[in-house]
């Protein structure tokens, strides 16, 4: 079973206003859940979202070139698997 927490409470642990959070989830850098009136993301994503916080806080990038980045970095990572399938075959015969 899948943990949530809400934009609300990330906002405040991380001391940011909640609006950073929201944009964020307009680029969809990280899936969000809606249950009624509350934004939930699933801890799942936690590392993916803070990342993106990161970039924005200590490196001072616009939520563009964020999502740029998160995009970038997850088809880097779907590469690499690739890669690593592809080694895989390439040894087994």
């Amino acid at each position: 079973m899948s943990d949530y927490i809400s934009i609300k409470t990330l906002a405040s642990f991380h001391h940011i206003d909640e609006s950073v959070l929201l944009e964020m989830l307009e680029y969809e850098i990280v899936p969000v859940k809606k249950t009624g009136n509350q934004l939930l993301i699933n801890t799942d994503n936690l590392n993916e979202l803070e990342r993106a916080l990161r970039l924005y806080a200590e490196l001072g990038v616009n939520m563009q070139g964020i999502d740029i980045i998160c995009r970038m970095r997850t088809q880097l990572e779907a590469l690499q698997e690739e890669v690593l399938q592809l080694r895989k075959l390439v040894d087994s015969h």
